[in-house]
């Protein structure tokens, strides 16, 4: 493991390793070891691995007198960078001409270059800048909707070495706090994800291009453009634009899924509307349940209310509109439905925590549900909730083979089935919420079409 010093100027400097192709002090590197006083190494090309995992310098010089030696440089400077090196690197030429261009140099991962006839003066401001350009290669300034009130600045694992009073606001550090302590960009900042998207991008290679990427935070749902830019005086900028996408998400994956119901009513006109009425007695249940102020609760009961039945799409014709009575292995192929629709929906992240709902709202506590037998405290309250809503609009409505039963006689059978069929607690709180009018203004609302009661639904979350 690599463990680096904090270098602010040539003061700092403590320990320096020359790379050499021999083993003489040349001029050049005398005035260094003179104007810094460190300690150092005389280290072949062959020894600088070892010596770089034992004791990595605060800065290397690596020279080279001719044309072909500057390329043995540039790689071994290559190598070095690829080790996870993060300190100094300066390159020592014996002249311009077998230096080539500077961006090959830096490209190469050398921080700077001195001529062996250069100066004392001169090498320490070679040095000076060599330490200025490996602080922008390590540290990257990120500002958030490029709103320059708001910035951090960050080495390349997220930890904070910068950060101003606006973009500290929230965190309950202060700027010095979050420096001193070393705290990484993801936990005071709004962006979680830097080191996996971020960071990646921050290279001179992606200057002036931009990246967009969708990530997923909690509950919500973020698009992140990223772009990256070079200034001359600083280094290289991300200015980074996390835009909050969740309630567009949420409405256009609904708008699909809905439609998707809505095209199952042209074959059964029965489950838009019996979604609709579900839907609407989960939201009363919910709220007599003591669940009106919790939001997460119902945003994963809501969404597997109004979509619980989206596996019937895979459900044929004959079985679905059948006039009588199912066979045993009809009504096999009718109770895949709820794994139908988990299979459907658990492809969209933020139904995740409303799949298990769908797949288990015809479960019963006596363990004689499907499609996982499960019982009692095993099956979700929010499946429970469902199903107890479902069996009553279910009594209640017409259907191909049988006409609707009475409202006294839907009541009774919840009544007598507390415990085995239904979830003793919640088929309780739904007697005792119910009434007749309660009925008809649910059968009202669920006139609407489906995609303006989904809308009703995104307000209410």
């Amino acid at each position: 493991m690599h463990i680096y010093r904090r270098i602010d100027d040539t003061k700092d400097i403590k320990s320096v390793a020359f790379v050499v192709c021999n083993d003489e002090i040349t001029p050049v590197s005398d005035i260094i070891i003179n104007t810094l006083k460190p300690e150092y190494r005389m280290l072949s090309d062959n020894e600088v691995m070892q010596y770089l995992y034992d004791s990595p310098p605060d800065i290397f010089f690596i020279g080279s007198d001719t044309r072909t030696q500057n390329q043995k440089s540039f790689r071994l400077c290559h190598t070095i960078r690829e080790s996870g090196y993060q300190g100094i690197i300066v390159l020592i030429a014996d002249s311009l001409k077998h230096l080539g261009a500077t961006t090959e140099v830096t490209s190469a991962g050398f921080d700077n270059y001195l001529l062996s006839s250069d100066s004392a003066e001169r090498i320490k401001d070679i040095i000076h800048w060599a330490i200025i350009n490996r602080k922008r290669k390590n540290k990257y300034i990120i500002q958030f909707d490029d709103n320059p009130d708001s910035f951090y600045i960050t080495d390349r694992d997220g930890r904070i070495h910068e950060i101003n009073k606006r973009a500290a606001m929230g965190s309950n550090l202060t700027p010095k706090e979050i420096v001193r302590n070393g705290i990484n960009i993801s936990r005071v900042g709004t962006l979680k994800s830097f080191k996996s998207i971020i960071r990646p991008l921050i290279t001179e290679e992606n200057i002036g291009k931009v990246f967009s990427r969708t990530v997923y935070e909690r509950e919500s749902i973020f698009q992140i453009k990223t772009k990256i830019h070079n200034v001359p005086t600083i280094g290289l900028v991300a200015t980074v634009v996390k835009t909050d996408i969740t309630r567009t998400i949420y409405a256009r994956t609904l708008d699909i899924l809905v439609n998707s119901i809505t095209m199952l009513s042209q074959r059964d006109n029965y489950t838009a509307q019996h979604s609709s009425r579900v839907f609407y007695y989960c939201m009363h249940l919910a709220d007599r349940l003591g669940y009106s102020r919790n939001k997460k609760f119902l945003r994963e009961l809501y969404f597997a209310a109004l979509l619980h039945d989206i596996g019937k799409i895979g459900i044929r014709d004959h079985i679905l509109l059948k006039p009588g009575k199912l066979t045993k292995k009809e009504f096999h192929m009718l109770s895949t439905h709820p794994v139908k629709g988990y299979k459907i929906l658990k492809r969209y992240e933020f139904l995740r925590d409303s799949v298990e709902l769908v797949r288990s709202h015809h479960e019963r506590p006596d363990g004689m549900g499907y499609p996982d037998k499960l019982r009692g405290n095993q099956i979700p309250l929010g499946a429970s909730i469902i199903a107890v809503a479902d069996s009553f609009d279910a009594m209640t409505t017409n259907r191909p083979y049988r006409g609707s039963l009475p409202y006294e006689k839907a009541v009774s059978e919840i009544k007598e089935n507390l415990g085995t069929q239904y979830n003793k607690d919640v088929g309780a709180a739904f007697l005792s919420m119910l009434t007749p009018k309660l009925v008809e203004d649910i059968r009202n609302m669920s006139r609407k079409p489906l995609d303006i009661i989904a809308q009703e639904l995104l307000e209410t979350i």
